[in-house]
């Protein structure tokens, strides 16, 4: 570690948060989920999908004669469609049956995208290398600021970020959502349209993933495959985690996800690069951070409560001595 103390520095840092950027969109959309009380992890399938379709679409019109221009802002339009009626179908089947955990049913839909990327390409690896598609690598390029290399990605999600922000703490149908993941059937019975919001966040939420396939795609020099994003759910819903964000619902905060974000990307950077860790030992390091992210809030809330119960009974029997 001392013989790299030059490497990890703040702009080794910013322009290394490439790679661990590239979920940050996918975990934006993972927060309305989880305030909501949900859970969903097909967003990685949908993000597969999405770009494959993209890959698939953009082949055929190409090959079909059209220019390249039209046939990149077609696939674009129907990578971001894919994630959207992907969302939709999550969000429709989640509402519609209600004895089934979301968990469980986009399980199932994960299983089925995932599947009908296999059945698109199988185990081809579709490469481009044309100008026009290569525009997608323009979304992971770095910004000059002087000393400092700014990954583009980073202001296109702070961008993203601060609407979320805006939407979900100041204005009230995003407070909606908190409320429904509160107590959905307190909610239903104030008039809030429970099933429309979750439809609409599953929504946001497959688009959202469908925005990350496109980060992806061009981080990985314009090649798509079937097998691509695997686990990407598991980044999101461990970005989003330390947030505030949970399955219990109801909470969370934007600015704590996006924290979050960053404290991952450099604990990896730092104990990748500075004290030269294996991948896996990484992700076990980071795991082991977000398993105490979320015990120690929830043991110190406990003691909190235990505390408040012991001084309570120790008023009432003080009372009842005085009486």
């Amino acid at each position: 570690g001392l013989s790299k103390k030059d490497v990890f520095n703040f702009a080794n840092i910013v322009r290394s948060l490439r790679p661990y950027m590239l979920y940050s969109f996918m975990t934006l959309g993972m927060m309305l989920i989880l305030a909501l009380g949900d859970m969903d992890i097909s967003v990685g399938a949908i993000a597969t999908l999405s770009v494959v379709v993209l890959a698939v679409l953009y082949r055929a019109l190409t090959n079909g004669g059209m220019a390249l221009p039209v046939a990149f802002a077609i696939s674009i339009a129907a990578c971001l469609l894919v994630g959207v009626v992907c969302g939709l179908i999550n969000g429709i089947l989640v509402t519609q049956f209600k004895e089934l955990f979301p968990m469980i049913i986009t399980l199932a839909t994960q299983l089925f995208f995932r599947g009908f990327s296999f059945l698109l390409i199988g185990g081809e690896t579709i490469t481009f290398k044309d100008d026009t598609f290569k525009l997608l690598k323009e979304l992971n390029s770095l910004i000059d600021l002087g000393a400092i290399k700014l990954p583009v990605m980073i202001p296109i999600f702070f961008a993203f970020a601060i609407v979320f922000f805006i939407w979900l703490h100041l204005i009230p149908s995003g407070r909606r959502i908190f409320a429904i993941g509160t107590n959905p059937v307190a909610a239903r019975f104030s008039g809030v349209r429970v099933d429309r919001i979750k439809v609409i966040c599953y929504v946001i939420a497959g688009l959202t993933s469908a925005i990350t396939g496109l980060f992806f795609v061009g981080a990985t020099s314009s090649s798509v495959k079937a097998d691509i994003m695997d686990g990407y759910h598991m980044y999101a819903i461990a970005a989003a985690v330390p947030g505030g964000f949970s399955t219990d619902g109801g909470k969370g905060s934007v600015i704590g996800a996006v924290i979050s974000l960053f404290i991952f990307g450099i604990v990896k950077i730092g104990l990748g690069t500075l004290f030269g860790f294996a991948d896996s030992s990484v992700n076990l390091s980071v795991g082991v951070i977000l398993i105490l992210s979320v015990l120690i809030p929830n043991i110190a809330q406990d003691v909190k409560n235990k505390n408040r119960v012991r001084r309570q009974r120790a008023e009432a029997a003080a009372a009842k001595k005085a009486a």
